[in-house]
């Protein structure tokens, strides 16, 4: 077993136990260390509980720079460095890679990290979807970014012709080589592109592999909108709007309990989500 996973994690509980699940499915795994961020609600006490059952062997870090109000992504450098400082501990010399991942995934294939590793690739990542309905939805925000652009209107070829092609950067779901993992720098802000940029300075490559694919779980509201955003890199930037399949806008709230009632319990009525 050679690949440990980092998941940094804050304020996650209520999707948080089907994360972990999948977790628990993934094969070549040395450790999986979680840097933990203060939270409101009870993601320390699920993460704990699932600590003394799985057959993984875990460690939790307090992070303790990341307070409340809940962790822009823009501005967690420090958790991936926890990550790169006790990848470095003595007594793991054996793994060869690290597997960073967001607990918002909520489905991945048992053998990503294999597949991941046949492709020999310095920085690699799987395609990341928010809907597996037809067409399904693309989530390219914060995963696949070109041209100097934060958010690029991108169209991924067809999963089941595409080879693995590359990238400025990818996010949510990634793997690293040891060298390029030990030595690439995180920088705020958004550390997932700093982190890419500093890589291919260093001559490393980093590449999407459409053929592995893994589901996101806040990820709807990308794709829906046909206007495109783009924002240069380094610059403040807004987020796109929340908007719903049937094309209204919604508030973060309601856009949020939608997708949890969708994608975490698997239902679509309010009234079956009070019940449940």
């Amino acid at each position: 077993m050679s690949v440990m996973i980092g998941v940094p994690i804050k304020e996650s509980a209520v999707w948080l136990p089907r994360f972990l699940y999948q977790l628990d499915k993934l094969t070549d795994v040395s450790r999986i260390v979680f840097s933990y961020a203060r939270s409101r609600d009870p993601t320390l006490s699920i993460l704990q509980k699932w600590e003394n059952e799985t057959p993984h062997v875990t460690e939790i870090i307090n992070e303790p720079l990341i307070t409340p109000p809940p962790l822009s992504a823009a501005e967690i450098a420090p958790v991936y460095a926890d990550f790169q400082e006790i990848f470095g501990e003595e007594g793991w010399e054996h793994e060869t890679h690290f597997l960073l991942i967001d607990t918002d995934i909520m489905e991945v294939p048992d053998d990503l990290i294999q597949r991941l590793k046949e492709q020999d690739k310095d920085i690699i990542a799987p395609f990341v979807w928010c809907d597996r309905a037809d067409p399904k939805q693309f989530f390219d925000v914060h995963c696949f970014r070109y041209y100097g652009y934060r958010f690029h209107p991108f169209c991924p070829p067809d999963p089941l012709e595409g080879e693995p092609f590359e990238v400025d950067s990818v996010g949510s779901c990634y793997l690293a080589k040891r060298e390029v993992f030990e030595k690439v720098p995180f920088d705020n802000p958004h550390p997932h592109l700093k982190f890419c940029e500093a890589a291919l300075e260093d001559g490393y490559e980093v590449w999407a592999d459409p053929r592995v694919e893994i589901l996101h779980l806040d990820a709807q509201r990308v794709g829906i909108t046909k206007t495109p955003i783009e924002v240069l890199r380094g610059q403040d930037y807004t987020p796109p709007p929340f908007i719903k399949k049937d094309g209204t806008i919604v508030d973060d709230a309601e856009f949020a309990q939608d997708l949890i009632r969708a994608y975490v319990w698997g239902i679509t009525e309010p009234d079956e989500a009070q019940s449940t």
